[in-house]
């Protein structure tokens, strides 16, 4: 059968996390019309070990095709899912992170649609969870209205979304920088026409210990930075630009004041510096697309917020 949808997992410290996925994934995608790209990111410990012995071991019940790649250096995740997509034959593109689980009726809610091949992007839902993973979300599926301009209310993940394969024309992850996830999804958005939200929760998202508001650094500053890029690069593929830059505005206070749980001085007035110069490198066109006095009054706050936080 052709390969509808390829999974893509980057691999990299989750040792005790990864048998959880597995049998996630054993229930939830076990079909000869899905493949899983594993990508081991140079796992210090046996990460990727774990994934291939449970391959093997299962190999008379896993229907799913199975491919590892192996990074030759630590490149974080961005970088180890680009390397995924070069290869990745799918239809349909989708993402899993290596310390998540997907639902037993992944595939059940998404093969009608991936067969369907009608939408550019198919969203769902998560849940959280700590240890114990949720049950599986057995209600009826329910289509939900969506747009390219959902993704600011709805988040910014890529693991909640399939992508056609053929609307993302080649496009990568920037690597080097987090909140890799943003880019993306802007990008991504810009070039559908036709996308569906389903209610259904398909992936089970592991919180984290250690993963608080508490532990937030200068390096915050890139979720904003990644945001304003990818809108400057495709702000002309989307019908309501006042929509979209009054969204980057409402972002560009959130991150500001969030700015404020830095603890240490010193880096908090890195990251004012990087967002006031971020806010200033998206002011002409904020001001060409914007038509909301809200908009204005938050994109100017965001900014004031940035020179008082550096001295406080």
């Amino acid at each position: 059968m052709p390969i509808q949808l390829s999974l893509i997992c980057p691999v990299y410290k989750v040792a005790e996390f990864i048998p959880a996925l597995m049998q996630s994934l054993l229930i939830g995608v076990n079909t000869d019309q899905v493949e899983i790209i594993f990508v081991d990111d140079c796992c210090p410990e046996n990460s990727i070990d774990i994934c291939e012995t449970f391959i093997l071991e299962n190999a008379k019940k896993i229907k799913f095709n199975s491919t590892i790649i192996k990074q030759s250096q630590n490149k974080g995740q961005a970088a180890a899912r680009n390397a995924a997509l070069l290869i990745a034959k799918g239809k349909y593109i989708g993402f899993i992170d290596s310390d998540d689980a997907i639902a037993a009726n992944y595939w059940d809610v998404l093969y009608p649609y991936v067969q369907a091949a009608q939408k550019d992007i198919i969203e769902f839902n998560f849940q959280e969870f700590t240890s114990i993973l949720p049950l599986c979300d057995s209600s009826e599926t329910t289509e939900l209205s969506g747009s390219n301009l959902t993704l600011f209310d709805t988040g910014f993940f890529v693991w909640t979304r399939l992508y056609k394969k053929e609307i993302l024309k080649g496009l990568k992850f920037p690597e080097s920088l987090i909140y890799e996830d943003i880019y993306y999804n802007i990008h991504a958005f810009s070039m559908a026409e036709s996308i569906v939200r389903l209610s259904n929760s398909l992936v089970f998202y592991r919180k984290r210990a250690g993963s608080t508001t508490s532990g937030r650094t200068s390096s915050y500053s890139n979720l904003l930075l990644n945001m304003v890029n990818s809108v400057k690069a495709t702000l002309a593929n989307y019908d309501k630009k006042d929509v979209v830059v009054a969204q980057v505005a409402r972002y560009s206070l959130l991150v500001s004041l969030k700015g404020f749980t830095i603890k240490e001085r010193a880096d908090r007035k890195v990251f004012f510096n990087r967002c006031k110069k971020i806010n200033l490198s998206f002011k002409n066109d904020f001001n060409k697309s914007n038509n909301s006095i809200i908009a204005a009054l938050k994109f100017k706050l965001s900014y004031f917020v940035c020179l008082i936080g550096r001295f406080l």
